[in-house]
């Protein structure tokens, strides 16, 4: 057996262990700025969804570091709003605090096609 063999045996463990540290401070990290996004701003999340590649209208402006959310969240008025929102920032990743939200547009409310101006008024 030769003597550098033997360390082999205790770096694997330990690099697997430090992988397995990163993965889960990841999202340890990005979900801990949503939650705390959402509580600043008096919002309840309904549904979140970790966005790997479809990354909505942060597509070609987030980097490795960030991660974005695809959430469906309550307001204190009982309004439902749907938007995407993106942890981190471009240099420091999940290391910065900062969280940016894009909302979808809300259509203009759609007139009755079925109402007559003239008769059901």
């Amino acid at each position: 057996m030769r003597a550098g063999g033997v360390s082999g045996w205790f770096l694997a463990p330990a690099v697997l262990g430090l992988a397995v540290f990163a993965v889960w401070w990841h999202f340890h990290a990005s979900f801990s700025r949503l939650q705390a996004w959402a509580d600043e701003n008096g919002l309840v999340i309904l549904r979140r969804e970790y966005r790997t590649f479809f990354r909505g209208p942060f597509f070609w402006t987030s980097s490795k570091g960030q991660t974005v959310y695809r959430v469906t969240v309550r307001d204190k008025a009982g309004h439902i709003l749907d938007g995407w929102v993106r942890c981190g920032s471009w240099w420091w990743g999940l290391m910065s605090p900062r969280v940016e939200v894009r909302w979808d547009e809300v259509a203009p409310p759609q007139k009755d096609p079925m109402m007559d101006r003239w008769g059901d008024v």
